[in-house]
């Protein structure tokens, strides 16, 4: 019986991973080939990964009103992914001041850095570590290394003016660099939908004490 549910937890959690990656994949067909998109700001590209980062911070919000015990965790990593957001959204901020996205940036970043190590560093510490040890980080982990490593190697022009030389197109560097940062958010957002429902279940079934 052990090895049975074990079997349908493991094809219910494959399978789930497999629609979300096939989600991205399935936004740049409908971009490109429906759309005639070239990638760039205003595509559903671009805006599939602000909602993906959205709902990411939506979940975070959710888990800092769930426990006062992931407070700062939830405020750390809200913040963090805010940071990106508003990275996302700097064609807006550039409607401002050129570069100003920076400044609200810092601004979320500064806070949140303050109320998780500065007022709560134990507590944050200790919810990392249990993140960390949770199946869930390693997805955390390879999304990080899609976006922050592999995206920014992948999407350099100098490698498309390269391969594709006299028939070098923007539209074609744009396809693959932010379709590449698409899948990053699908999977960063699986990891926290899927660490978010961990604690929830864990809430929901730990005794509440009642003052007498």
């Amino acid at each position: 019986m052990h090895a049975k549910t074990t079997m349908k937890a493991l094809l219910t959690k494959g399978f789930s991973f497999f629609v979300f990656l096939a989600l991205p994949a399935i936004i740049i067909h409908i971009d490109v080939r429906l759309l005639g998109s070239q990638v760039g700001e205003n595509s559903w590209v671009e805006y599939t990964q602000e909602l993906s980062l959205l709902a990411i911070i939506i979940i975070f919000a959710y888990l800092y009103k769930l426990d006062r015990h992931y407070r700062s965790f939830a405020v750390l990593l809200g913040g963090f992914f805010t940071c990106l957001l508003i990275r996302e959204l700097d064609g807006v901020f550039d409607q401002i001041v050129h570069g100003f996205w920076k400044y609200p940036a810092w601004a979320v970043a500064s806070i949140s850095c303050f109320y998780a190590f500065g007022l709560h560093r134990v507590r944050t510490l200790n919810q990392l570590s249990a993140f960390m040890a949770h199946p869930s980080f390693g997805l955390m982990l390879a999304a990080m290394g899609v976006l922050m490593v592999f995206s920014r190697l992948f999407g350099m022009g100098e490698l498309w003016q390269a391969f594709l030389q006299d028939e070098y197109a923007r539209g074609v560097k744009n396809l693959a660099e932010e379709g590449v940062e698409l899948l990053g958010y699908s999977i960063a957002l699986y990891s926290v939908a899927w660490y978010g429902r961990t604690l929830s279940v864990k809430v929901r079934k730990t005794p509440r004490v009642v003052a007498g």
